[in-house]
């Protein structure tokens, strides 16, 4: 691997580039969630008639393909405009023009953090919650993740092996369910820390057991398999608490063994991690450093681990 200096009027302009990017870094995720939906709406903004309104935050969006927009987060009411107008517990659905979708209200008793459509369009819904499901703040336990039909009911089949916290869920081909967050089986054996992956009826895929420290933020399928991981934690792989060091960033095989190849690093938790169609990975958080490189907004890390860096560009040999 060679490495080429920016020369001196690159540096005058990485300085613009990092007044331009430097607020991107902590919004990474939120911006291309918001680019999702803007496109599912055809492009509806609060100018031409979409103003759902809620009065708390919204953290889950997932858009189904009839264009509805299922939201979750910290709200209580929803729709209608302003701060929302219709009691809606930490999760409902919007209809494309943003007007209340009022056939669905599962409701739950804490935060929705987190939403992932499968492939027959049932919806995983993650987060703190305790009751979920049949209205208000919910009329079922369930430990921080559930399954919906596509009414909103809960999906009774779906009884998960973990519990906690849960900040991510991806979906994979197969079916399978990846989840993360500050979750765990408890005292319960087999032991899962902060990540597992979940067969389609919740029980726990028995050969998937990576283990993590600390919670995991951010999940992402590769076309290989391969899952791209981020969060806070500095150890992950082999088990329990993880045991190879990664600092807040690593790649797992499709087994959940550590992809030896792959060790960027960040200095501060990594939030939000995407893989693009040509196979490089966008990367935000609250980091200031990711692959050893001054601060960034912005990280494209491909197959052969060279980073695009306004600082210093590291070109495969």
């Amino acid at each position: 691997m060679t490495t080429k200096q920016i020369k001196p009027r690159d540096i005058t302009n990485s300085l613009h580039y990092r007044r331009s990017l430097f607020r991107f870094r902590k919004l990474a995720a939120m911006v291309l969630l918001f680019f999702l939906v803007t496109v599912a709406v055809r492009g509806q903004s609060a100018l031409d008639g979409f103003d759902p309104g809620a009065n708390g935050t919204v953290r889950a969006l997932a858009v189904q393909g009839d264009g509805k927009v299922v939201v979750g987060r910290d709200f209580t009411t929803l729709g209608g405009g302003g701060i929302g107008t219709t009691i809606r517990n930490y999760i409902g659905r919007l209809n494309p023009d943003g007007t209340l979708d009022d056939s669905f209200n599962p409701g739950a008793n804490a935060n929705v953090n987190v939403l992932a459509l499968q492939a027959d369009s049932k919806i995983l819904v993650g987060g703190n919650f305790s009751m979920i499901g049949g209205g208000g703040t919910g009329t079922t336990n369930r430990g921080g993740i559930a399954r919906l039909n596509v009414d909103g009911t809960l999906d009774t089949s779906f009884v998960p092996a973990v519990g906690g916290s849960f900040l991510a869920i991806v979906v994979q081909s197969d079916g399978k369910i990846l989840v993360g967050g500050s979750i765990g089986t408890g005292s319960f054996s087999p032991i899962r820390d902060n990540i597992a992956r979940l067969n389609a009826d919740g029980s726990l895929d028995m050969s998937f057991d990576p283990g993590a420290d600390n919670p995991v933020l951010a999940l992402a399928v590769q076309t290989d398999g391969k899952i791209v991981v981020g969060g806070q934690f500095t150890t992950l792989g082999g088990g329990l608490t993880g045991h190879t060091t990664r600092k807040r960033i690593g790649r797992l095989n499709p087994d959940g063994t550590v992809d030896t190849s792959f060790d960027p690093g960040a200095d501060n938790e990594v939030t939000a991690v995407v893989v693009q169609p040509d196979g490089e990975i966008l990367v935000g958080g609250d980091f200031g450093k990711l692959g050893g490189d001054a601060t960034i907004a912005r990280s494209r890390l491909d197959d052969l681990m060279s980073t695009e860096r306004w600082t210093r560009v590291s070109i495969p040999a």
